[in-house]
């Protein structure tokens, strides 16, 4: 019903588009029907029917319907007719009969003002779509050129991993060939070998012949000569044989390559993608500041994971504050942004236990400037971390103690009033180089590779 235009239903007109639907009679009407229907059947219910939409105006469309479109379900947002929201529910009926309904009249305004509603959103979207449009296919051109530099990147580490790994078969190759050439029995020993019967064979003939010739004092010079060579030949017969006696011996051959079984498992988890920019936080702002964190965090600690845990603008400054999102979580970093855009802050492995004033012992405690591109090692790791009411944070031993320590400040009706800051006390030197104005506080959860 829905998907051809629709014809007249008498014989003699059935090439005609019908422009008209009796739901009493259940036939399609053109217009040369339509008046001598309406006047044989005046009580009856005839519906426009558009052909340029393929549908019937205002008539439900449900297979069996054939009702005028008169109620309106405000669950499903639809037309219904009353088939539709019949009592009975079966297969083709009473789809809706549980569902809020009006009639259409009822919504007729609240549509209106819906439609204008639509009408100003689709257009304000028509002025700012073309905008839109420009900026997505900047923002991907530039996502696909960092994937395909990324792809570059990956390429070219592997290609140097393959090339160091021929040059390494080349030589561990050539180390066993010279070890077996020098050590064992190599093909030229085998080609003297075959050539000592001979030579042997030779040496024999020719020095039988020098026998018979001996007294012939005219041939004297070249008798002695020849007597020379031969014994030459029997040093060089000799040290073949001795090659031989030797070699024989050297029937277990024991040198074997050695090489950790790990390797397979090694080369398969070789390298990592980090999604380290969809990082969570207020303080690191761009692409820059989050390269920079990542590579001046994982030159000390390798990790592939990074977790929002705590933002002092969300979560507040107070002791409970930190203590209901850190308390027993571990490998922590504590990030701090003061008013002169000075980012700086700490990494903590030990599990947090916040008792006030209470310090934890962390070997592995560092603290470290972005600002400065630097990393600072605590060097009294029994002060590594402690909290408090008062200096909710401080990371780092206090005093004249040699070492760094990261202050958090002083808290007064949850308003910082000291600036947190990085101090060498050995140096008396502030190393964030007067920060002023806390901002902002984050602290993440990472997870190691």
């Amino acid at each position: 019903m829905e998907n051809e235009k629709k014809k007249c239903s008498f014989k003699e007109h059935k090439d005609i588009d019908a422009i008209s639907y009796c739901s009493d009679c259940k036939i399609s009407i053109c217009n040369k029907c339509k008046n001598y229907h309406q006047g044989l059947f005046e009580n009856h219910h005839l519906y426009n029917i558009d052909n340029n939409k393929d549908i019937f105006i205002n008539i439900c469309k449900k297979i069996n319907h054939f009702n005028k479109l008169e109620f309106y379900c405000k669950n499903h947002n639809q037309l219904c007719c009353v088939a539709c929201i019949s009592k009975i529910e079966t297969k083709e009926f009473g789809q809706h009969k549980n569902c809020d309904i009006c009639i259409i009249e009822d919504i007729k305004e609240e549509k209106k003002n819906k439609l204008k509603d639509n009408i100003k959103y689709l257009e304000d979207l028509s002025n700012n779509l073309d905008n839109s449009i420009k900026e997505l296919k900047i923002v991907f051109n530039k996502i696909n050129k960092n994937k395909e530099e990324l792809k570059t990147k990956i390429q070219n580490i592997f290609t140097k991993i393959r090339t160091t790994l021929n040059e390494r078969e080349d030589e561990l190759l050539l180390e066993v060939d010279n070890k077996y050439n020098n050590i064992f029995c190599n093909e030229d020993i085998i080609k003297e070998s075959e050539k000592l019967p001979n030579k042997i064979k030779l040496s024999i003939e020719k020095g039988k012949l020098i026998n018979n010739e001996w007294n012939d004092n005219n041939k004297l010079s070249s008798i002695i000569n020849d007597c020379i060579n031969i014994e030459e030949n029997i040093k060089i017969i000799n040290l073949i044989n001795d090659n031989i006696k030797k070699y024989k011996l050297n029937k277990d051959i024991n040198i074997q390559f050695n090489i950790d079984d790990n390797y397979i498992k090694i080369t398969k988890s070789l390298g990592q993608i980090l999604d380290i920019f969809n990082i969570d936080s207020l303080i690191l702002k761009n692409n820059e500041d989050i390269n920079k964190f990542y590579n001046l965090i994982s030159s000390q600690i390798k990790f592939n994971n990074i977790k929002l845990l705590y933002r002092s603008s969300r979560d507040g400054l107070k002791l409970n504050d930190l203590k209901n999102k850190i308390n027993n979580k571990s490998k922590l970093i504590f990030l701090f942004l003061t008013g002169n855009t000075r980012i700086f802050g700490s990494f903590i492995k030990v599990k947090i236990d916040i008792k006030d004033g209470t310090y934890q012992k962390d070997e592995n405690a560092f603290v470290f400037s972005l600002n400065n591109n630097k990393i600072y090692k605590i060097l009294i790791p029994e002060k590594a971390i402690r909290f408090c009411e008062g200096d909710p944070i401080l990371i780092g031993n206090t005093g004249n103690s040699n070492g760094f320590y990261f202050d958090s400040g002083t808290i007064y009706d949850n308003k910082l009033l000291n600036y947190p800051k990085i101090y060498d006390f050995q140096k008396n030197n502030e190393l964030t180089e007067n920060s002023n104005k806390f901002l902002e506080l984050e602290i993440f959860e990472i997870n190691f590779n």
